[in-house]
C-alpha cells in the first residue's frame, strides 16, 4: 500500500525530494537498503548538491555496514545545508564513538541513543535518569517504549523483566532495533538471544558493520559463541560488496570530497 502511494507520487513528479526521503525510508524498513543506495545515486547524478538525499545515505550506509561512509554523507549534508537533520548519531554509536553520538543526538527529540551511550560509557546513573524522566513524561510507540524499556530494566538489574519485553516486542521491519536488541542480549549474557537478534536483523537488511560486532563491549561476550564467527564471515562480504558499489558509484559522480 505505501509502496503503491509513493509510486503514484513519483508519477506526479519523479523530483520530489520529499518523497524521495521518506521512500527511503520505507526501503530500508523492508530491507532493500542496497536498491535506495542505488537509487540516491541515481537522484544524486541529476541533483548532485542535494542535501536531502545525502542526508537519506547516512542511514542507507549505516545499513549495509558502511558506517565511514555514513559519516562522509552526514559532512556531506552539512556542507550543502548547515541546518539538515541526518541519523548519523546512530552511525557514530555503533562505531563505539558514544561522546560524540551524545553531542550529536543532543537537540533532537531525544529517547534511546543518548542514554544507551552513557551506559556504554558506564555512567549507568546518567542513562537511568534519562529513560525514566522520558518514559514517565512522553508517549512513545510501542517499538520504542519496548527499546527504552528493556535497557532501563537492565540498568536497574531487572534483567527478566528485560528480556521478557523484548522477546514480546514487535520488530518486524525494524531491522535497527533488533541490533540494539543484540546488544542488550549480550549483556545480559543471553547469547543465543543476542546472535539470533542480528541473524534476524541481517535477514531483515541490515548488516551490523563487522568492526561492532568485534568492538562493542556489549557484545563482547559474544566472541565465544559458535555462531559469531559465520555471522562476521557474512557482513564481511556484505559490507566489502557494499563499499565496492560505493566507491564505484562516488567516483563516477565525485559527489563526495
Amino acid at each position: 500500500m505505501a509502496e503503491a502511494a509513493f509510486q503514484r507520487a513519483f508519477v506526479l513528479d519523479p523530483d520530489l525530494a520529499s518523497a524521495n526521503q521518506f521512500y527511503t525510508l520505507l526501503q530500508v524498513d523492508l530491507g532493500r537498503a542496497d536498491e535506495a543506495m542505488r537509487r540516491l545515486f541515481e537522484r544524486l547524478g541529476r541533483h548532485p548538491t542535494e542535501p536531502e538525499s545525502f542526508s537519506s545515505l547516512v542511514q542507507v550506509l549505516r545499513f549495509r555496514g558502511l558506517l565511514r561512509e555514513s559519516v562522509a554523507a552526514h559532512r556531506r549534508a552539512v556542507e550543502l545545508d548547515p541546518a539538515v537533520t541526518t541519523s548519523v548519531a546512530h552511525t557514530f554509536f555503533l562505531a563505539g564513538q558514544y561522546e560524540t553520538a551524545i553531542e550529536a543526538y543532543s537537540g533532537r527529540a531525544a529517547y534511546y541513543l543518548d542514554a544507551a551511550a552513557w551506559a556504554a560509557l558506564g555512567d549507568r546513573k546518567q542513562a537511568v535518569a534519562l529513560l525514566r524522566e522520558r518514559l514517565s513524561n512522553t508517549s512513545f510507540s510501542k517499538r520504542i517504549t519496548a527499546l527504552m524499556a528493556s535497557l532501563l530494566a537492565i540498568l536497574e538489574g531487572k534483567t527478566d523483566e528485560a528480556e521478557s519485553i523484548m522477546d514480546e516486542a514487535d520488530t518486524s521491519r525494524e531491522p535497527e532495533i533488533l541490533v540494539y536488541f543484540a546488544r542488550h542480549y549480550g549483556h545480559m549474557r543471553l547469547l543465543d538471544s543476542s546472535i539470533k537478534a542480528l541473524q534476524l536483523a541481517a535477514r531483515s537488511g541490515f548488516t551490523c558493520a563487522p568492526d561492532t560486532l568485534k568492538s562493542d563491549p556489549w557484545l563482547v561476550p559474544l566472541r565465544k559463541h559458535r555462531e559469531l564467527g559465520p555471522l562476521l564471515s557474512d557482513a564481511d562480504a556484505l559490507v566489502e560488496k557494499a563499499r565496492s558499489s560505493f566507491t564505484e558509484d562516488a567516483a563516477s559522480l565525485k559527489c563526495f570530497r
